[in-house]
């Protein structure tokens, strides 16, 4: 399986920046309470909710004979779930 190189950015501060612009401000004027926001908030997803490990099967599973064959499976995957969640 091919590896991409890792982000610029951390998904830890992605989603702090993305709680700064939500709170009408700039991440860079305390980025640490800003991480600590972010990891606040991605504490509850390590105990994905039945809806969420559903939606992640199904983003990837096609058929009887599947395989895992690239990281964009595992990328739909992910992203189902954070969408399951989002949905509540």
């Amino acid at each position: 399986m091919a590896r991409t190189s890792s982000p610029a950015i951390s998904m830890v501060d992605q989603i702090g920046m993305a709680i700064a612009k939500a709170d009408n401000t700039e991440f860079e004027n305390d980025p640490s309470r800003f991480r600590r926001l972010a990891l606040a908030a991605l504490k509850p997803l390590t105990r994905p909710t039945e809806a969420m490990v559903d939606a992640a099967h199904e983003a990837v599973w096609f058929d009887a004979f599947w395989a895992i064959n690239s990281r964009s499976d595992f990328r739909k995957a992910v992203q189902a779930m954070i969408q399951a969640a989002m949905e509540v």
